[in-house]
This record gives structure tokens, C-alpha cells and sequence, in this order.
């Protein structure tokens, strides 16, 4: 009886989702809720594919996934190579600041970019124009790509540096003696047997481009540059006129078939990436390659690179939330520094409500998250019931599913269901549990793999029934992995923007919307900027958190 309970839960948090989203694209509606108009048809489709928009919106997007993903890419294999297979300087610090970007929100780094580079008083862009008269304007296609790009960087650094870490050197030092120079050995050697776990990286920052909702809204919307992510977004909270529910429906379909096909391609390109393996059983010992020359001038390099990508941005947040107003850097503000800003954000009238609102959402979605996917990888790996592997795969469904698209899904589906959730938090629970369930479950399943199945039977051999053995013996073993799974979601919950945004109402604001709508509507900088602070700190020491608890412990 619990077993088909929680199939039914899962089915109803994974798939009902998608089958709103595509129900509402087949209705013929505008300004009308899905649910209110009668008959189905193709008219969103026809309205969307015969519009002028389509084709700007779609070059739009892929010239931003490309340049994101060439700006990402450039950059994580330099750093994975220089850090892991070079004997560059600096490297014990570099490496993990330019995984920095991990521990920041997205929101927050699109508005770190947007006041150190906005061509009014942007640091970064005043130095560029009075230095080499170059004219840097944040709010374009190109900025966007540019902050989705550096954002990127952990993700694919975090994919590719262990190929570099785990490549046998004698081939290059076998191609080294016949006289092959650095840049052959990198072409023929070192790039061909990493390319899987490159191919890999990219395909899946395809997806988080496709999905990222913050870089394109706050650097797009100024100039009314759209891709399908703040477009769907838009069409659904206009800043004036009423919203167009089936042009959201009908792009939201349109970005997860998309997102899906890339999720495919990279599933394929993890399995298949056995004829690549190069660690054998014989051992060998790592030897960095020298630079020579060439040390201390790349590690001045990549430190331009991580200064001007994420310490500088982080800077002008910090400066501007202690500034009285928007400000470039000058010796002569030091003076007129104030935490002004951050009294206005403490003072707040609704300030109380939505911190409780916040500290509800994020501990109920980890726990909750957590439990789930110890329920769905376990059930999958001890094959409880029949169907169980189905039911942990069909939660890759969710991975395919921009959160922009997700939070449209569940707006129409508690619009229409009698249940009353719509405007309170558990609306934005159950959006965020859905979210991440197919990332928490796919963690505690390495987890298990990690577990010999000895100490169950072990365990079972006693006497002991299925329960004490897996409160006793099995969810011990995984309490690091659940701990870091835990703490994981909380972060990633505090910074989740578009679920957020989209199924807030007047009782259930948290912070990250708090934020957006100082931002946006109030226009405050300084205030928005204490905020984003504020937040940054919170995800930082559940980051550092997460790290302390990952670290491995000396016996």
C-alpha cells in the first residue's frame, strides 16, 4: 500500500506537470485560462509559427546557447588543463575561485553584471570606454552571453577536470620524445580522449542556458531582447495588458522538447564514454606538464580572468549596497559609505513574513526532496515492485523541464484542481520538489553504488527485518550523501527565481522574489544590492557547509 502510495506521488508531481503543459498549448486560448475555454486545436501552434516573433526569438536563443557555450567552454578546459595537468602557479587558489560562482545565485550575479557593467556607471565599463574606447553595454545578447557563460564555468569545469586528473601522461610523454610540440600533443593526444566528458559538459550547459530564466530577464528586458525563457515569462506577467496563456503554453512545449532532445544526446554521450577509458590497472604516477616561460604570464592571465569574471562583479554589489545611490568606484565615495541600504531592507514592514515564508520554503522542499529520492533510488535499486527502475527513470523527465515551464505547468494545473494551494507556499514546495527530485535521486543512487550489499546481508543474517536494517545500517552509510543532498537543495531553493516569481501571490513573497521586485519596480539599487548580499552570504555558508561535510576525514 505505501509502495503504490508513493508511485502515485511521484507520477502525480512528475508527469501531471507536463501533461498540463501540453493540454494548455492545445487549447485555443489567449487571454482566456486554459481551462475556460471548451475544444481543442492547433491555433497556438498556427499563431506562434506563423509569427514574426518565432524567428527572432529562436536566432535569439541560439545565438545565446552557442556564445554561452563557446565562452564556457574556452574557459572551463584552459582552467581544468592549466589547474590539473601544469605546473602554473597560484593553482590551489585559482581553482576554487573560479568555482566561486557555485556559492552565488543566479539572480545575484545578473545583478552583480548588471551595475559593474551598465554603461552609465558601470566600474568595468567606464575603465574600457576612457581606457581603449570600447563602448561595453551589459543589456545585450552579448552580455547575456558573456554572464551565462562565466556562470557556466563551475559546472563544466567540474565535468571535465577529472578527465584531465585521470589521464595517463605517458601518452603524452610518448609523443613528447618523438619531438610532437605542445600544441600537436594537446590536438592529437589530450583533446580526442577528453572529448566525452567535453561533448558531455556542453550538452548539459545547452540545457541550463535553455532553462536560465534571471541572466536573459534582467540583462534582456531593459532593450526587449528575448529568448524563450523570459518570453514565456513575459507573455505570462506582462508589465502592462493582460497575459497570453497560450503563447506561453505554446513556447513552454517548444523550449522542453528542446531541452529533452539535448538530454538525450548527453545521456548517450555518458554511455558511450567506455571506449575512451585510459585508467587502467597498471599504475602510473601524475607529472605536471611545464610551462616554462609560459608560468607566471598564464597565471597573471587566468587571475584577470576570475578578477574581472567574479571577484569585480561581487565587488560592485558589495560597493553599491553600501553606497547611497548607484555609483561607479571613486576613493572620495569611501567617504560617504553607508549601510543605509541595509536598514531600509531590515525595516521592511513585510520583511518578517517573507523571511518565515522563505525559511518554510527551502527547509520543507530539502526535507522533503531528500526523502523522495531516498524512497525512489532505493525502491529502484532493490527492485521493491515492479516498475520501480521505470519510475526512477521517468524522473529524468524533470531534468528536461525548464523551471520557467515547470512553474507555468503548475500555475494552470492549482488554478484548475480544488485544492487550495495557489497562493501559498506549498504551491512553490511542490514546484521545487518536482524540480530537483531527479538530481536528488540520481545522488543518493551513486551513494548506493558506493555501499557494499555484505553489510545488508550482514544485517539481514540476524534476524533484523528490512526496516531496522535500512534505519540502522543503510541510511547511516548514506547520511553524508542525504546531508550534502539536503543542504544542496536548500541553497539552490533560496536562489530558484522563475518558480518562484511565477506562483507568488500576496501571502506567500519569499526573498529571492523580495529582490526582484526591488530590483525591477522600485528601482532602489543600493537596497536591492544589500538584499542580494544578504542572500549571497546565506547560499555561501550552505555552500562552505556542503563543502566542510564533502571533505574527506582522516581516520
Amino acid at each position: 500500500m505505501v509502495n503504490l502510495v508513493m508511485v502515485a506521488l511521484i507520477a502525480y508531481l512528475v508527469l501531471v506537470p507536463l501533461g498540463i503543459l501540453v493540454y494548455s498549448s492545445l487549447k485555443p486560448t489567449t487571454t482566456d485560462l486554459p481551462f475556460e475555454v471548451p475544444g481543442f486545436g492547433l491555433s497556438n501552434y498556427r499563431d506562434v509559427f506563423s509569427s514574426g516573433r518565432l524567428g527572432t526569438v529562436s536566432l535569439n536563443t541560439g545565438i545565446y546557447v552557442v556564445g554561452s557555450l563557446v565562452v564556457a567552454l574556452v574557459l572551463s578546459v584552459a582552467f581544468a588543463y592549466l589547474f590539473e595537468r601544469t605546473d602554473m602557479p597560484g593553482r590551489r587558489f585559482l581553482a576554487p575561485l573560479a568555482l566561486a560562482p557555485l556559492a552565488v545565485p543566479v539572480t545575484v550575479m545578473a545583478i552583480a553584471w548588471a551595475l559593474v557593467a551598465n554603461p552609465a556607471n558601470g566600474p568595468l565599463a567606464i575603465v574600457l570606454r576612457n581606457t581603449i574606447g570600447f563602448h561595453l553595454d551589459i543589456y545585450s545578447l552579448a552580455g547575456m552571453i558573456t554572464v551565462m557563460g562565466i556562470f557556466g564555468i563551475p559546472s563544466m569545469y567540474l565535468m571535465i577536470a577529472p578527465a584531465f586528473a585521470q589521464l595517463n601522461p605517458e601518452l603524452e610523454e610518448a609523443a613528447a620524445a618523438t619531438g610532437a610540440p605542445l600544441h600537436r600533443r594537446l590536438r592529437l593526444i589530450v583533446f580526442p580522449l577528453i572529448g566525452p566528458a567535453v561533448s558531455a559538459a556542453g550538452m548539459l550547459l545547452v540545457v541550463i542556458a535553455l532553462e536560465g530564466f534571471a541572466i536573459p530577464a534582467i540583462l534582456g528586458l531593459p532593450h526587449q531582447i528575448f529568448v524563450y525563457s523570459n518570453l514565456i515569462q513575459y507573455s505570462l506577467q506582462p508589465p502592462s495588458g493582460l497575459p497570453d496563456y497560450g503563447q506561453a503554453s505554446t513556447y513552454g512545449v517548444l523550449i522542453l522538447v528542446l531541452s529533452l532532445a539535448m538530454l538525450l544526446v548527453y545521456r548517450r554521450r555518458v554511455r558511450d564514454a567506455d571506449r575512451y577509458k585510459v585508467v587502467t590497472g597498471k599504475g602510473y604516477r601524475q607529472r605536471p606538464t611545464p610551462l616554462g616561460k609560459w608560468r607566471v604570464p598564464m597565471a597573471v592571465i587566468v587571475s584577470v580572468v576570475l578578477f574581472v569574471g567574479v571577484v569585480l562583479p561581487i565587488l560592485a554589489l558589495i560597493w553599491t549596497s553600501l553606497s547611497p545611490y548607484s555609483r561607479p568606484f571613486t576613493m572620495s565615495g569611501l567617504r560617504t559609505m553607508t549601510f543605509a541600504p541595509y536598514t531600509r531592507v531590515f525595516s521592511a514592514p513585510d520583511l518578517t513574513h517573507v523571511l518565515t515564508n522563505t525559511a518554510e520554503v527551502v527547509l520543507i522542499t530539502a526535507t522533503l526532496t531528500t526523502a523522495l529520492s531516498v524512497w525512489i533510488a532505493m525502491a529502484a535499486a532493490q527492485r521493491r515492485f515492479w516498475g520501480s527502475g521505470f519510475l526512477f527513470e521517468s524522473t529524468f523527465l524533470v531534468m528536461g523541464i525548464p523551471s520557467v515551464v515547470l512553474g507555468s505547468a503548475v500555475l494552470f494545473l492549482y488554478l484548475f484542481l480544488p485544492i487550495p494551494i495557489y497562493g501559498t507556499i506549498w504551491i512553490i514546495v511542490v514546484a521545487l520538489t518536482t524540480r530537483f527530485l531527479a538530481r536528488g535521486a540520481r545522488v543518493v543512487q551513486t551513494a548506493l553504488l558506493q555501499i557494499d550489499e555484505g553489510l545488508l546481508e550482514a544485517g539481514r543474517a540476524t534476524g533484523a527485518s528490512s526496516a531496522t536494517v535500512t534505519r540502522k545500517i543503510l541510511l547511516p552509510l548514506l547520511s553524508p550523501a542525504l546531508w550534502r543532498l539536503w543542504l544542496w537543495v536548500f541553497a539552490h531553493a533560496l536562489g530558484e527565481l522563475p518558480i518562484a516569481l511565477l506562483l507568488t501571490g500576496a501571502d506567500n513573497k519569499t526573498l529571492i522574489v523580495m529582490l526582484w521586485d526591488t530590483y525591477t519596480s522600485s528601482v532602489d539599487y543600493p537596497e536591492a544590492s544589500a538584499l542580494a548580499v544578504i542572500i549571497m552570504l546565506i547560499s555561501t555558508v550552505a555552500v562552505w557547509v556542503v563543502n566542510r561535510r564533502g571533505a574527506p576525514r582522516e581516520a
